[in-house]
């Protein structure tokens, strides 16, 4: 088999990944916690209500987002049980067809 026929699945890269996101998923969250802190400084009646609508509307989309990512992780944290379990299989299917045990 040559390089280019193997399937490699870098784990490191998969966790390193799930912890980017869920880092993500925490700042997000977080944010919500800001909303009342920011509403006094705008001053002007009208400019606080524009800026309620916007942070209205970033709420919306931050939902979806914070989804989104939330979605991914679950799939990055599939992807790596499935890469793990598969790993697995194969060693054993190698070991039961040659009758060795791979060395650790």
């Amino acid at each position: 088999m040559g390089e280019h026929d193997r399937l490699v699945a870098d784990y490191m890269l998969l966790e390193s990944s799930k912890k980017n996101l869920n880092d993500i998923k925490k700042a997000l969250k977080g944010i919500e916690e800001h909303r009342t802190d920011i509403h006094d400084i705008w001053g002007h009646e009208s400019i606080a209500g524009k800026m309620d609508e916007f942070v209205d509307n970033w709420d919306n989309y931050r939902r979806e987002l914070l989804g989104k990512v939330e979605d991914l992780g679950k799939q990055v944290k599939t992807a790596r049980t499935s890469f793990e379990k598969l790993d697995l299989d194969l060693k054993n299917a190698h070991e039961k067809k040659t009758g060795k045990r791979g060395r650790r």
